[in-house]
């Protein structure tokens, strides 16, 4: 029963959410004010109802949690919704902006982890230890964990094959997708852990490679904002590289294990999001229906 649910999950949230990306990427610039508050209004909705269904599922049986698996839901909603009058009143709402691209990028962001953190206890159930390390082991087993991993990935490469981007971006892009297919935590406690850790290695290696060569032949000519891309993909190249010596040093459960490592993938899936959501871009170059693809 539980994997009919899980199923049932990732079939009903996988299209959603990969159709909002596709959506706010490629009509980046004909967004308005009724267009922006709709998916904002249903990713808050979305990402709320997931985890009001997370926490009714952990948290013992009861009157006053049923209530508050409500509140969670409507609070989240209360915040982004909150964002959106405030901008409305300080007369942002016109057209898109990078600053609203890169709120819908968190909250997309939002809605893959909180269906991460349902997956996980339909899946795993949640532990009767210490209620905060059973929490952190959640967060760290269950975004490196394949029930998340495979969604997501199955979303970047919606962007990646249907919106235009720079070759450049294209580069980051594919390097992102490349190390989330080559987790090693993504069976879970396994033998796989060890062989992973060494692939991942690998294709870390080799994107840093991939990027930064070309960064390096092609300084003058990239595009604009390209330092600070460059930037956020050095600090997931660190963080990834922490979560791989994390184990080593950490003696806990298997997600507190991995809690960094599931941190660089989060921050990635963000970054990922972001630069299709056109948050680095300067505004001259947010106007047009498409961007340019530089040979490379």
């Amino acid at each position: 029963m539980a994997f009919l649910f899980i199923i049932l999950v990732e079939i009903l949230m996988t299209p959603f959410i990969a159709y909002s990306v596709y959506y706010v990427s490629k009509f980046y610039e004909r967004l308005k004010t009724r267009e922006i508050g709709i998916l904002v209004f249903f990713l808050a909705m979305m990402s709320g109802m997931l985890n009001s269904i997370t926490y009714f599922l952990i948290a013992p049986n009861g009157f006053i949690n049923q209530v508050t698996a409500i509140n969670i839901s409507m609070f989240e909603m209360s915040v982004f919704l909150s964002y959106l009058l405030v901008s409305s009143f300080n007369g942002n709402m016109k057209h898109m902006t990078r600053s609203h691209g890169m709120w819908i990028a968190v909250l997309v962001g939002w809605n893959e982890v909180s269906m991460a953190f349902l997956l996980y206890i339909l899946a795993y159930g949640f532990g009767t230890g210490n209620v905060y390390l059973e929490l952190l082991n959640m967060i760290g087993f269950s975004v490196t964990n394949y029930l998340f991993v495979i969604p997501m990935v199955v979303e970047m490469f919606t962007v990646l094959f249907l919106v235009q981007h720079t070759y450049f971006r294209r580069k980051l892009s594919i390097s992102i997708i490349l190390m989330q297919l080559a987790d090693p935590a993504i069976l879970g406690p396994s033998q796989y852990i060890l062989p992973g850790s060494v692939i991942f290695t690998a294709v870390m290696l080799f994107t840093i490679y991939y990027v930064f060569s070309y960064v390096n032949s092609n300084r003058d000519s990239l595009e604009q904002g390209w330092n600070k891309q460059v930037l956020y993909f050095t600090i997931i190249i660190f963080m990834s590289a922490m979560g791989l010596v994390e184990p080593v040093l950490v003696n806990s459960y298997f997600g507190i294990q991995w809690i960094i490592f599931s941190f660089s993938m989060i921050f990635s899936m963000i970054f990922y999001f972001s630069m299709a959501f056109r948050v680095f871009q300067e505004d001259s170059e947010s106007t047009g229906n498409s961007l340019p693809l530089p040979s490379p």
